[in-house]
């Protein structure tokens, strides 16, 4: 009996202890009236992280007595003591300069008499150079200049970015900045001047509580203002002299996109022969690149020209005139691999020669004597000089072409 007696008091006094919510009621359970006082602990602190610094805040709670705070850290080697009043409700500092690094800190309140909480520890983290190095800008996409106005497409938003700055200077030459929002997807930047940089840098916070933001290195880029030439304002203009279609193939098949279809001219044309089609937006061209027919009936044959020009206009002649009104390009050579083409007699493309045109053909437009690609155009002349397979009669098949170019507005 006295064994059970016994068992039941030590699990009452187990409980009694385990009841406990804080620690302050722990020493509450051992104050002898007359003896030790500790005065109110600090309440629910909160450490705020920051660059090289770092706040703490506490709720001051019920405890008239209290006069003043100390915070240690550094297992006690470093403090700071600072005030507190009556009519505080909430307790706040900002220990600066302090080092990058993850620190214990207790913080003891202090009455009129000297004495001393119990100590009340929060874990906070530093931040500095070392989380700094490690940052990384947003990606940037792609960009896409319409001659007048940027457009920057952003990738996927990091967990700690707080938003993107924009350094950048319009066509007045004025310096203009832009704030990138995290949910900002794409931005415009208006009358936007082509000819200088772009500069950015991702804000991060390493932490919701964060005091500080902190800037990724500093990125500076000049836009290419060359583009693939979007084809949905491209339209045929056929303008006297220009070689006639075969109603069944139309002119355009030659920008829909399909490299497995394709225009056709009657059958057959007197070289040389032109055709005609309407940008619908003005344009410096850099490059293209041409498809002919995938089949052997007119690849690296008698529907594949050789040697052609490419002119540009912004107003054309309407009598189809060749004039000044036009300006000419470039002048090209579609080169076949094995030479088969110009062979007499003429012989199929090998496999290498297939590979090369149904990959396409790329094509530069470089500055020359009486050529210049330089020019400001919307109307594009296509004239075809020589043709591969030069025993049979000519014709045109072709698949696709592809320019890239800046726009202008």
């Amino acid at each position: 009996m006295m064994k059970n007696t016994l068992f039941v008091i030590f699990i009452g006094v187990i409980l009694g202890f385990s009841s406990c919510d804080s620690p302050s009621d722990i020493y509450k359970d051992y104050v002898v009236p007359n003896g030790l006082v500790y005065p109110g602990p600090a309440l629910e602190p909160v450490a705020y992280p920051g660059n090289n610094r770092i706040q703490l805040s506490w709720l001051r709670g019920t405890d008239p007595r209290i006069q003043k705070a100390r915070i240690f850290w550094n297992n006690y080697t470093d403090s700071v003591e600072l005030p507190v009043t009556a009519d505080m409700e909430t307790i706040s500092y900002i220990i600066d300069p302090i080092s990058e690094n993850t620190y214990s800190f207790m913080i003891h309140t202090y009455d009129d008499e000297g004495n001393k909480s119990i100590p009340i520890e929060i874990m906070g983290t530093v931040y500095g150079d070392s989380y700094q190095g490690m940052l990384t800008n947003r990606l940037l996409k792609s960009t896409y200049y319409d001659g007048q106005d940027l457009t920057l497409n952003w990738g996927t938003v990091e967990s700690s970015e707080v938003g993107v700055h924009l350094n950048w200077t319009d066509i007045n030459g004025d310096s203009r900045t832009t704030e990138v929002d995290t949910a900002d997807t794409e931005t415009l930047l208006p009358n936007f001047d082509i000819d200088m940089p772009l500069s950015y840098s991702t804000a991060h916070k390493p932490d919701s509580l964060a005091i500080d933001v902190f800037q990724a290195p500093t990125v500076e880029t000049m836009i290419d203002p060359v583009l693939l030439i979007p084809k949905a304002t491209w339209a045929a203009k056929p303008l006297p002299g220009d070689m006639g279609m075969n109603g069944d193939y139309p002119l355009t098949r030659f920008w829909d996109g399909n490299t497995t279809n394709f225009m056709h001219s009657e059958n057959p044309v007197t070289l040389p022969t032109t055709f005609t089609w309407d940008l619908g937006l003005k344009t410096k061209l850099d490059r293209m690149k041409l498809w002919p027919r995938n089949s052997n009936d007119d690849r690296w044959s008698k529907g594949h020209p050789r040697v052609f020009e490419i002119y540009g206009s912004l107003d054309p002649n309407p009598d189809g005139s060749l004039d000044d009104s036009w300006i000419l390009l470039g002048k090209f050579e579609c080169v076949q691999p094995s030479g088969n083409g110009i062979a007499n007699p003429w012989q199929a493309p090998t496999s290498e020669d297939i590979a090369l045109s149904d990959s396409g053909l790329e094509f530069e437009f470089v500055p020359g004597a009486g050529v210049n690609p330089d020019a400001t155009v919307r109307y594009i002349r296509f004239r075809s000089l020589e043709h591969f397979n030069p025993t049979e009669p000519p014709r045109i098949l072709l698949a696709e072409i592809n320019f890239w170019g800046a726009l202008v507005k």
